[in-house]
């Protein structure tokens, strides 16, 4: 692919990554509003950022192994539409709290089956070189697109808090971005091989796609695990106002941003893909252990750096990695590897909620999270080595 149509092609799959993944949190900042019209308890309201991570999780699998038969193009531009119609859904056609559901639901099997799609379309537009940090900024555009929706939906929303309007103004823009990618991203890398050699079968058959799935539950699913509770945490423990707090809180968004980014940065220069891992893993477990005996909010804060960091970095070398380990079935591996860190998205906030209601404070529940850190780390030394191969740029669809 000439490094014109690479360029395009890494900034089209960017904004596709941003858009989509605006829909894990722009219910939040209008939370609020949904909760008055509807009367919804705590429990209720959650359940509209977990039906859409529930819909990424259906079909997730099914994408990715839809990409390696047919196509990575193809699958992405199927599921962003279906996201998009989901968006737009949630402000047009949403009068009860069930529809919203729904819609969220809908939402979420569009940006499952199209997230894996994403990575191996992305993985294919360079060759060696240049690939890592495309995968690591393919990353950090669904955390810049989670974080930008508490700037924008509350100015959408207004002071008369129209969710409604924001929902349907904000699915216009992210009607624009799927409508850009039809019209300008260049053909994807061709199917990786004979249907019959390849799916999910030989992806649960190798011992790295568990692991590496282990190590993103660390990264996605701990952030979203982290963003939940973090807020409150410094609250609660240090007597921060709500403003700064949420301030603190977004951190954890703009360092894995950051840590994705440099982490594909990392492993252009060289770094071996293990290394960053581990190094993800033990920034995670120890920054948590820091934050969870911290005596002092400098400490606390220390230790919420260390672990935004650690969540972010191992990104690209565990998607890149997943696609390496089982060459056969690429976007299935990456698909197999991101369902671990959408499934602990869903769980692990409410279950780490009930271990903090049980112990009475955020210390054991974060020391029980870092000890999960740990164990994942040593589990790194059961994974096969795998290299990044060049990949072939005339394994394009013409």
């Amino acid at each position: 692919m000439p490094l014109t149509d690479a360029r395009r092609a890494l900034l089209l799959i960017c904004g596709v990554a941003f858009a989509v993944s605006t829909n894990y949190t722009n219910h939040g900042p209008v939370l609020g509003f949904i909760s008055s019209e509807f009367a919804l308890n705590a429990a209720s309201a959650g359940a509209i950022a977990t039906a859409f991570f529930l819909g990424a999780a259906a079909l997730m699998l099914f994408g990715g192994d839809f990409a390696d038969r047919y196509g990575a193009r193809g699958a992405v531009s199927a599921g962003f539409a279906v996201t998009c119609v989901g968006t737009i859904g949630c402000g047009l056609l949403a009068p009860t709290y069930p529809a919203l559901l729904g819609w969220r639901f809908l939402g979420g099997l569009g940006g499952g089956f199209a997230f894996a799609a994403g990575a191996s379309y992305t993985r294919g537009i360079f060759a060696a070189r240049g690939q890592h940090l495309a995968q690591g900024l393919y990353g950090a555009s669904f955390l810049a697109g989670s974080a930008s929706t508490l700037i924008y939906m509350p100015i959408l929303a207004g002071a008369d808090g129209d969710w409604r309007r924001a929902y349907a103004v904000s699915g216009l823009a992210v009607l624009a971005i799927l409508l850009a990618w039809w019209k300008l991203a260049p053909a994807g890398p061709r199917p990786a091989g004979a249907p019959i050699g390849i799916g999910l079968a030989p992806v649960l058959r190798a011992r790295n796609s568990w692991l590496l799935a282990l190590c993103h539950m660390c990264g996605f699913g701990l952030a979203m695990v982290l963003g939940t509770l973090v807020v409150t945490y410094v609250m609660h423990g240090f007597g921060l106002p709500l403003v700064n707090a949420g301030l603190l809180g977004s951190l954890v968004l703009v360092l894995g941003i950051v840590g994705r980014s440099g982490g594909g940065l990392m492993l252009e220069r060289g770094l071996p893909p293990i290394h960053l891992i581990r190094l993800g893993l033990a920034l995670a477990a120890g920054g948590l252990a820091t934050m969870a005996l911290a005596g002092s909010l400098q400490l606390a804060v220390g230790g919420l750096l260390a672990t935004g960091l650690g969540v972010g970095l191992p990104y690209a070398a565990v998607f890149n990695g997943a696609a390496a380990s089982v060459p056969g079935s690429p976007a299935s591996a990456q698909a197999f590897v991101g369902f671990g860190g959408t499934m602990t998205a869903v769980v692990g906030p409410p279950l780490v909620g009930q271990l903090l209601d049980v112990s009475g404070g955020f210390a054991s529940g974060f020391l029980v999270i870092a000890a999960f850190a740990a164990l994942v780390l040593l589990a790194t030394l059961m994974l096969h080595p795998f290299s990044f191969a060049t990949t072939d740029p005339v394994a394009f669809e013409a």
